[in-house]
């Protein structure tokens, strides 16, 4: 039975491993996403609050993303934070807190 896996010939067989590999691929990659996307989610709400004329709002918005982003790239794994994984996790997550600290900071005393 050579050319056959499980009743299958083998370039069948062969295009299903592909197939489901590639699903898996694609599964891993949409979960190192979201906590990017759920940070441009934040920053994209910021810039149409300051749009419509609330800068000191948009701004604050805009922080709480940045601080977000902080807190997600200290508390995910490297293969689930995705595109925030820049550096070592906590240069990362540092740099990310301390600029969303940094601007709340402003933010209030002006």
């Amino acid at each position: 039975m050579t050319g056959h896996a499980a009743g299958l010939p083998a370039s069948t067989a062969t295009r299903h491993a592909r197939r489901s590999e590639r699903c898996a691929q694609s599964q891993e990659h949409l979960q190192s996403w979201w906590a990017l996307a759920v940070c441009l989610v934040g920053v994209a709400a910021s810039a149409v609050i300051m749009g419509i004329g609330h800068w000191r709002r948009g701004a604050m918005v805009f922080a709480a993303s940045v601080l977000m982003a902080g807190v997600l790239r200290a508390v995910l794994p490297d293969q689930l934070a995705g595109l925030l994984a820049v550096r070592g996790r906590w240069a990362d997550s540092a740099l990310l807190l301390g600029l969303g600290t940094v601007m709340v900071v402003v933010i209030l005393t002006r």
